[in-house]
């Protein structure tokens, strides 16, 4: 029987009725989320402007009992859906960081965003959006915080990798074997993955654990 390492904390149960018959996995969380209380945050938010950025599940989680009117531009169409679930207006989401600012640029003026955020937030949007007029209030919502751990690598046939610093936490403490696949969950994750590995990677055409594990199925 073939096994997968999912290097994500997921849902055993949810996992298991997407995995095909005849794949075992294990799950290991190479990073550990702390989801912030919001009067950790609340105060650093803009209430004068009513344009916002999520780029993550996690995000939706920490804003998920505050009150906020206005546009939601978002990374995932996950995250997008769990904002719409919590009574939030999204106007618009694109699968990557890169694409969404690009979408930004072509159909809105100079804005100032909330961008709610984790400490391990890429640059992309502020690369891509400040250069034109755009400013970006960075309000860090909750924490990655990596949890290296020695795997018995011998034990799996193939690795899934959900972001790029579960793939740096994972390599500071492990090598995977040369015959062994990694599933990759997008572009951002690939980068990371080739500075550590030539292994072969195979990667979702949308950046959705569903399409991942279409993939290892």
């Amino acid at each position: 029987m073939k096994k997968i390492l999912f290097t994500k904390e997921l849902d055993p149960k949810q996992l298991r009725e997407i995995l095909a018959e005849g794949l075992d996995f294990s799950i290991y969380p190479a990073l550990k989320i702390e989801i912030y209380p919001k009067e950790r945050f609340q105060s650093k938010i803009n209430y004068e402007t009513y344009k916002f950025l999520i780029s993550s599940q996690n995000s939706v989680k920490a804003i998920s009992e505050l009150e906020l009117e206005g546009d939601f531009y978002v990374v995932g169409e996950k995250t997008a859906k769990k904002l719409k679930a919590s009574g939030f207006e999204v106007v618009h989401f694109e699968n990557y960081a890169m694409d969404l600012a690009d979408y930004i640029l072509k159909n809105s003026k100079s804005e100032n965003w909330n961008f709610f955020c984790g400490n391990n937030r890429r640059e992309t949007l502020f690369e891509k959006l400040t250069p034109k007029g755009h400013v970006l209030n960075e309000i860090i919502c909750y924490d990655s915080i990596p949890n290296p751990n020695q795997i018995d690598i011998n034990s799996y046939d193939g690795f899934a990798f959900f972001s790029p610093l579960a793939v740096k936490t994972f390599f500071s403490e492990n090598t995977i074997p040369e015959n062994s696949i990694i599933f990759s969950i997008g572009k951002t994750t690939n980068e990371e993955i080739k500075k550590h590995t030539k292994n072969r990677i195979i990667t979702a055409e949308i950046p959705l654990l569903e399409k991942v594990v279409e993939k290892i199925n």
